[in-house]
């Protein structure tokens, strides 16, 4: 049963507050590894991950350090930026050097240029074809991000997307559980009904 992308967003939110009942470690922590993992795989020095929110508005839901999440934040702040563009046309954003890209003027004056300078961002896409966030890459230099590595990073947020998506999953079938449990106790519990 397909659902609007409000509920996926809201879902994801409370997904994200640890609301989920889900055991294990929560969608929360498992992003923050996603992250941490992607500059190991993905050979960058940094990486962060941004959600939807029910505004469609793009919010850092991990990092993996400091300069990921000023990336991020900055990107919300602003508005603007290689994940805000990834999203919105679902399609993989390179900057070579964000401190002298165009596209993005005012956000090289929020980021750590010591630290970020090439990014690279790849759109979070459930099964389906909804986009729901971005996947961010970063490096400390100037970089050509080759054919390769976007081809690596759509294919990591493709996996990235899919974990989401069980989380989601798993939470509508929670939810869904408890409301058929609720109302089976609520049929039995009615006075008149009889054993039968």
């Amino acid at each position: 049963m397909p659902i609007d992308r409000r509920s996926v967003t809201r879902e994801l939110r409370l997904l994200l507050q640890g609301v989920d009942g889900l055991t294990g470690e929560g969608l929360g922590p498992a992003l923050q590894r996603v992250a941490e993992a992607a500059t190991m795989v993905l050979r960058a020095q940094g990486a962060g991950v941004m959600l939807a929110d029910e505004h469609e508005v793009l919010r850092c839901a991990a990092a993996s350090g400091p300069p990921g999440r000023g990336l991020a934040t900055a990107q919300e702040r602003l508005g603007a930026g290689p994940a805000l563009d990834s999203y919105v046309n679902e399609l993989p954003v390179a900057s070579r050097d964000l401190t002298t890209d165009g596209r993005w003027p005012d956000l090289r004056h929020l980021v750590d240029r010591a630290a970020v300078r090439a990014v690279l961002s790849a759109p979070l896409t459930l099964p389906g074809g909804r986009p729901i966030g971005a996947l961010a890459l970063h490096s400390s230099r100037e970089r050509e991000w080759d054919v390769g590595e976007i081809a690596a990073t759509m294919a990591y947020a493709g996996v990235v997307a899919s974990l989401i998506s069980m989380a989601l999953e798993a939470r509508l079938r929670g939810v869904l559980l408890d409301r058929l449990l609720d109302a089976l106790r609520n049929a039995t519990d009615r006075p008149g009904v009889e054993d039968g």
